[in-house]
């Protein structure tokens, strides 16, 4: 990591950041650099970082999700909102200013529930426009079908997965039009000579999209839903890392779960 690098050495790995970054969602740096301190007196060779040193290198992290490109995926796609405090609701309605909130969009295996991509934005960023940017970062990856709610059910969209050669799967609404040639229209005459709504769900097993609201109430329940960052860049960095810190920590659990002998 020092290598080439103009400044002060770095003293301690990204490894150790990496380790560090799910404890620092549950405590403040302070509090950490105190776990830290006390950590180091039974493990002598893992010396302790001052708070601002951990916060300074968790805001400098890379992390990437990893994909399986040998794999075809069938994904579903979908968005939450992280607050931008824990306060932001008391001064909403107190003094009526708007804190505004970070919009979350993600990418999953809608069977197996792996995390494919993460994309974040502020408020105003519509879903599609997300969504654009999954099929950007994922090209090279396989996919064989794209699950959305009626958010998603936009021309452009149905454009763009046509061209890429992946099924389109989103939720129709009730009085949308089949008159028409292009992809849009002829999934809604489709779902209309099959009967329906409930004969299309099951034969493109649509409802499997509801794993990703499964997904984000998981990752919500272990981490909350707040971020703790002022800077607009960092609030992003710290709502990647919690979806990044929950893989890792489901990858960790599933190995030691593997390893019982029973």
């Amino acid at each position: 990591m020092n290598k080439g690098k103009v400044g002060k050495p770095y003293e301690y790995p990204d490894s150790l950041f990496v380790w560090i970054s799910p404890i620092y969602t549950f405590l403040d740096s302070r509090k950490v650099e105190g776990f830290m301190c006390k950590l180091s007196e039974y493990i002598p060779r893992m010396k302790a970082c001052d708070h601002s040193t951990i916060v300074e290198r968790l805001n400098k992290l890379e992390l990437s999700v990893k994909v399986d490109k040998s794999k075809t995926y069938r994904v579903a796609v979908d968005a939450t909102g992280n607050k931008l405090s824990n306060r932001g609701e008391y001064i909403r309605h107190k003094w009526k200013v708007k804190r505004g909130w970070i919009k979350v969009s993600v990418i999953i295996d809608r069977f197996t529930k792996e995390l494919l991509d993460i994309e974040l934005a502020l408020e105003d960023c519509t879903d599609e426009e997300l969504a654009k940017k999954h099929l950007a970062n994922l090209q090279d990856v396989k996919i064989e079908d794209f699950a959305g709610d009626g958010a998603y059910y936009r021309q452009e969209l149905y454009e763009i997965l046509n061209k890429k050669g992946i099924l389109p799967v989103m939720k129709m609404p009730k009085n949308a039009s089949n008159k028409g040639f292009d992809v849009m229209h002829k999934a809604v005459h489709e779902m209309k000579k099959l009967g329906g709504y409930k004969p299309w769900r099951d034969k493109f097993k649509y409802g499997h999209r509801w794993n990703i609201e499964g997904y984000f109430s998981s990752i919500k329940r272990v981490f909350g839903e707040c971020v703790r960052s002022q800077k607009q860049q960092q609030c992003l960095d710290e709502s990647r890392r919690k979806f990044l810190d929950y893989e890792r920590m489901k990858e960790y659990a599933n190995k030691r779960v593997n390893s019982l002998v029973f």
